[in-house]
């Protein structure tokens, strides 16, 4: 058996790469940012266990990565045309970056992971909205622009 050479390997990693901005680049609006919810809510989980392990380093990966796409979020809200909408998720995004930088600074596991019960009716909501409603955010078009926030 031939052991993958480090070509190969770079090889595929930026094929995977392609790919993955490929699909993302593809995204509606709101799928965009249904990815964007899952995301974060991965990298809740993944901080809240670095947390619990001691591994400090990763643990402010995450909730860099998380403030990141709450950033990216709040950035995009279109106020215009999403109205009270807009104007209450901006709240909660201002609210979970506050909550995610507390429990950074604390190394408080408990305290990320309670972001989970926002993050996951988000999510379940904005799976909800139809296409042609949800114009709560400026994420149309290049998509190029949050494909950071998506992979990391």
């Amino acid at each position: 058996m031939m052991k993958p050479s480090k070509e190969n390997t770079m090889g595929a990693a930026t094929a995977y790469s392609a790919y993955r901005r490929s699909e993302v680049e593809t995204l509606n609006p709101r799928n965009l940012l249904i990815k964007l919810f899952e995301a974060m809510e991965q990298s809740i989980e993944q901080g809240a266990m670095a947390m619990q392990n001691q591994h400090f380093e990763m643990a402010a990966k995450n909730c860099r990565r998380i403030r990141d796409i709450l950033f990216e979020l709040q950035s995009t809200l279109n106020f215009a045309a999403g109205g009270e909408v807009a104007k209450r998720l901006d709240a909660i995004y201002s609210f979970m970056i506050i909550e995610v930088t507390e429990a950074g600074l604390r190394q408080d596991a408990p305290r990320l992971r309670a972001l989970q019960r926002v993050v996951r009716p988000l999510i379940e909501g904005w799976k909800g909205v139809p296409d042609e409603h949800a114009h709560t955010t400026s994420l149309i078009g290049d998509a190029k622009q949050n494909i950071i926030s998506i992979r990391g």
